[in-house]
């Protein structure tokens, strides 16, 4: 059992405190008592906190409940849906009454940066990755996901296989073509764009273009009638390599959404969309 199992016998509860990949909204949780069928957790409740390390360290961040105290049954998943999004946190504590153990624990939400993180492209100087998901960037919609999600072109890192990246299913249709569309962070001025295909060796897109647009949808994805504007062209790409572009198109325009056209097909790991918000967020 990979969980996390506390010793027998507690006479109170016992707690850990976990601290969110990214600052957040929460839509629900998955607690998860898998493989725990003599030994789980009977009783579990959840508390959140928006703080430092040095805050949550010391004792200082205030802690307050967002999931009561509920029953847990042995070796099954139990989810729990918000109506509404909790507020911003950075922390939580899972107490679990009074010992036993929990297998995974799932946290579903959205990113809401507290400050922006800069970019990790090498060409982009000092500006900042309106699409990475450490600064609430977001995969919207896409034409194709049969091996992976488009979530994973806005991951840290260059990644570690082609499993997280973004490939589609082979096509056979003469003109085909598979996009994305990526909700950026924060609306921003688009300068340079890195598109990276480390690991796709014989199944990158030999030719892709980038597009953008201005959306004040409600929805997360744009109107069918969206005014997209050309920032890269038609480009050829390269096998396992990054590859650097200065945009075209207006300068002066906040961009809030980016498509991504591949043609025909095929898979490409990294999408850094580097340039400068046109507001911070709110702390």
């Amino acid at each position: 059992m990979d969980g996390w199992e506390t010793r027998r016998h507690n006479k109170s509860y016992d707690w850990t405190i976990i601290q969110l990949g990214f600052p957040g909204s929460i839509f629900g949780f998955d607690v998860d008592t898998s493989h725990f069928t003599g030994n789980h957790a009977p009783v579990v409740s959840i508390e959140g906190a928006n703080g430092s390390e040095a805050d949550v360290a010391s004792g200082k961040a205030q802690f307050e409940e967002i999931l009561p105290k509920v029953d847990m049954n042995p070796g099954s998943h139990h989810y729990f849906v918000y109506q509404a999004p909790t507020s911003v946190y950075t922390h939580l504590r899972v107490n679990n009454y009074p010992d036993g153990g929990i297998a995974r624990l799932r946290v579903y939400g959205q990113v809401v940066p507290q400050t922006l993180v800069a970019s990790s492209s090498q060409n982009a100087g000092d500006l900042v990755d309106l699409a990475f998901v450490g600064n609430g960037g977001r995969a919207v919609s896409c034409s194709n996901q049969h091996f992976c999600s488009p979530s994973n072109l806005l991951l840290p890192g260059r990644g570690k296989t082609m499993g997280d990246g973004w490939e589609t299913r082979r096509s056979r249709t003469p003109g085909h073509c598979d996009w994305a569309i990526l909700k950026l962070g924060v609306p921003g001025f688009i300068e340079k764009v890195e598109l990276d295909t480390r690991q796709f060796c014989g199944n990158f897109p030999p030719l892709v273009t980038l597009h953008a647009t201005v959306s004040e949808e409600e929805e997360d994805v744009p109107a069918d009638d969206a005014q997209w504007v050309e920032i890269v062209g038609a480009v050829p790409l390269t096998a396992d390599a990054q590859h650097y572009f200065d945009v075209t198109g207006p300068k002066d325009v906040a961009f809030t959404h980016v498509k991504f056209t591949m043609y025909p097909d095929g898979g490409i790991k990294r999408i850094r969309i580097n340039g400068r918000p046109a507001s911070e967020p709110l702390n």
